[in-house]
Parts: structure tokens; C-alpha cells; sequence
């Protein structure tokens, strides 16, 4: 379905991009709609916005809204706390209506906009550090609007006027007259009409994913405890201290000589954080052999750990390797599904992890029987591997599309149906 709809697409040269577009300033486009900077405290969070006024601060754009296009019938605004709070009528949000963060701690946050839908009858304004913009002359197809900001050329152009040190900041009168192009609105129309398929694509496997992940889950909590016993098990389960179980060894330094794997610098370097592989390194000294795999890496620091069944190298400053004392007795893939259902708490020393949870208990059956629920613990996992590569793959299909289509570098033949 994927290449279908991308061979639909015909490629044009630079100079025809603007073919019947328009290039026209912001202000030309958006009036800009006052906006109520309301301090955190007093809003108040995990509202259904029935009653009282919402306001958007920016940092929800940041953290809470992870998308461009909001559904208010979906996801809760704070409300403002005071109940004499009374702002413009002409000042409440409108389907379509587009909020913009004027002040990021990072180039890559500047200007970042979202889209806003579903407000039926509630009454929400823009908050702290916000733009609204709204398109009263319809120039825009309020579907497209998500999309105008996120132009890789305007992303750019945001940077350039964006101003500040540590953090960084957009005016009004340079957003005003920040030069955007614009598609004709049938252009708009089917523009949307294709990314909206690859959203659609992007929350359904999203959706998909995270039923396989609380399924899985399930699985641990039943099975890692033993209130589930496999068909043929029924020896009595033993509490044992982790550090009965593991021990550690203290990695060598690591240098990252790529971050993309390439003939030359193959062995992975790894760090229990959410980043996984930091890079790719072609030294040999330090390499964890394949013989002695699998282990479990994890950081001190944080208690982010990661099972490992490949040779690699790893991030030493806060670091541990653990490894089995007894294959006989436990299995290190069972050890590390059951690690984590322990709620570790960072304390003052936050290091030397045996010397803090080594006389943590696990309950464990024999050997045979922690290998039989590791490998149903690892289909799961799998699958789930699996899915979150498809999802990869299809945002970055996105992404390409999106860059493109925006852009007029790709357009849309008109009779796209």
C-alpha cells in the first residue's frame, strides 16, 4: 500500500516548486489571537473541560501533546485555577486554530506548533510563552495548517530569527513576517489526503504496540511470580538473593568511532539508558566475548538495565556487566524479566549495584522452568521488536513525504483520488 501511494506521486525539478504556489508572509495568512500567560501553579491538570477555562501553557506542547494535531475530545488542558478569570470572547480557540511555542531550550523545540481540534463547547485560550495563530480568510485547509510549520525550509528559517543564549526565543514581528509558501487549497487537500493514510498507519501500529507491551506485561507478573504455573511444573518455587545469583564485572572504556555501523567499526557500543547502542567502535581490547553471553548491562546512575546476547562494548563510568555465578541454578534471561518488576530507588550512593541489591529476594522455580517462561517472555518481546521496526520504517516513509509534499518537491497529480 505504501509504494502504491508513492508511485502515484510525480518528482519535480527545483525551479517548478512553485508552480500556482504562493509565497506570502505569516501575517498575510494568521491573525494573531492574544494569549493568557498563566503560571503553572495556578492551573490545574487532569481536567475533563467541561466547566471552567483551559489554558495551554507551552510547555504542554513540549511534553504533553505528543502530536501535531490535538482532538480536545481525546486529551484534557489545564484549567485556570481562578474562577474570575474572564478573557476575550474573540480570544477562545476554534477548530484549526494553530498554538506555537515562541521560546524553546534548544534550536530543535523553536517554533514548535500544534494543531487544534474538538473544542465543541469548551473555552480554552493560549498560555504562557504561546502563539495562537487562526486563519480567518481560509487560506488553508485546516488540516494542512499542522503541517505548514513543521517545512524543514521553515523549520529553518524559524532558527535563523529565533534569539537567546540559554534559551531561545521567537518574536511576534519576526514570526509576522516570516515568508512561508502555500499550495493552491485542492493541492492542500491532497497533500493531506496522503499523510493522513501514513498517520493513520503510524496510530494504529502505535495502538498495536502498546497492547502487545501491557499483554506482556501481564505475562510477567503472572508468570515471574508463579501465580501461573506451565503445563508439567509443579516444584516448589525458592527465594533466593540476587546477589546469589549474579555477579559483575567492571567494564573497560569505551570510544565510539561511528555512530553508524559500518566493515570498520562493527562491535556496538552500548549504555543501559534509552539511547541502547550509543555508536560503533573497532577496537578489540574490552570486547564482551560471544561465549560469555548473555549478560545483563546496567548503570548505577539511573538502575536502567538491558539483557545483552551479543558481543559488545559498553559505557564504563557507571556501569556493571552481571553475569550468572551458576548457569545450573538460574537463567540470566529469566533474571533479568524479573528485574524488572523490582521498583529500584536511586539512593544517596546510587553505585556499586550488588553492594545495594544483592540481598533483594527472587523467587525462582528450577532451572528448566525459568528457560520456559524466558522463552515465551522473549516471543513477546520479539513481536514487539518486530512491530516497533515496521513503525520505524513507516515513520520515516512519513517523514520522506513530508519533507517532500510540503515542499513541492513531490506533488500530487491532480487527480488523486
Amino acid at each position: 500500500m505504501e509504494q502504491t501511494n508513492l508511485n502515484m506521486m510525480k518528482n519535480k525539478s527545483q525551479k517548478n516548486i512553485s508552480d500556482g504556489w504562493q509565497e506570502i508572509r505569516v501575517d498575510d495568512v494568521f491573525n494573531f489571537l492574544r494569549t493568557y500567560a498563566i503560571s503553572r501553579e495556578n492551573l490545574i491538570n487532569n481536567t475533563n473541560n467541561n466547566v471552567g477555562i483551559g489554558n495551554i501553557h507551552y510547555g504542554d506542547i513540549y511534553s504533553t501533546y505528543n502530536s501535531s494535531n490535538i482532538d480536545l475530545r481525546n486529551v484534557s488542558v489545564p484549567l485556570v485555577k481562578d474562577n474570575e478569570f474572564s478573557p476575550n470572547e474573540e480570544d477562545f480557540l476554534n477548530d484549526g486554530d494553530l498554538i506555537m511555542a515562541d521560546v524553546s531550550e534548544d534550536y530543535e523545540g523553536i517554533g514548535v506548533t500544534v494543531s487544534i481540534h474538538g473544542i465543541e463547547d469548551k473555552k480554552v485560550v493560549g498560555g504562557l510563552h504561546t502563539f495562537v495563530l487562526r486563519d480567518v480568510n481560509k487560506k488553508t485547509n485546516e488540516r494542512y495548517r499542522q503541517y505548514i510549520f513543521r517545512n524543514p525550509e521553515i523549520r529553518n528559517k524559524l532558527k535563523k530569527i529565533a534569539n537567546g543564549v540559554s534559551v531561545y526565543g521567537i518574536s511576534k514581528n519576526n514570526l509576522a513576517k516570516l515568508l512561508i509558501n502555500l499550495p493552491p487549497l485542492p493541492e492542500q487537500g491532497r497533500i493531506v489526503a496522503v499523510l493522513e493514510v501514513w498517520d493513520e498507519m503510524v496510530e494504529k501500529l502505535a495502538r498495536k504496540i502498546e497492547i502487545k507491551k501491557n499483554i506482556k506485561k501481564g505475562l510477567m507478573q503472572e508468570l515471574l511470580s508463579g501465580k501461573k504455573r506451565l503445563a508439567g511444573f509443579k516444584e516448589e518455587w525458592k527465594n533466593i538473593q540476587i546477589g546469589k545469583l549474579l555477579d559483575y564485572e567492571q567494564p573497560t572504556n569505551y570510544i565510539v568511532k561511528s555512530t553508524d555501523y559500518d566493515k570498520k567499526n562493527e562491535t556496538p557500543v552500548l549504555t543501559a539508558g534509552k539511547t541502547f547502542i550509543l555508536g560503533y567502535t573497532n577496537e578489540t581490547d574490552g570486547i564482551f566475548p560471544a561465549e560469555k553471553l548473555p549478560v545483563i548491562i546496567f548503570d548505577d546512575f539511573t538502575t536502567a538495565n538491558k539483557f545483552v546476547s551479543f558481543p559488545f562494548k559498553v559505557k564504563s563510568s557507571a556501569m556493571k556487566i552481571l553475569k550468572n555465578k551458576n548457569d545450573s541454578i538460574s537463567d540470566v534471561n529469566f533474571v533479568y524479566e524479573s528485574i524488572q518488576l523490582i521498583k529500584f530507588k536511586v539512593g544517596e550512593h546510587k553505585r556499586n549495584y550488588l553492594s545495594e541489591y544483592q540481598f533483594l529476594d527472587l523467587k525462582i522455580p528450577s532451572i528448566k522452568e525459568q528457560k520456559a517462561i524466558a522463552d515465551i517472555l522473549v516471543t513477546a518481546d520479539r513481536e514487539i521488536e518486530k512491530l516497533e521496526e515496521k513503525l520505524r520504517i513507516i515513520k520515516e516513509q512519513k517523514k520522506y513525504l513530508l519533507n517532500n509534499l510540503i515542499t513541492g518537491n513531490i506533488r500530487t497529480p491532480e487527480n488523486m483520488k
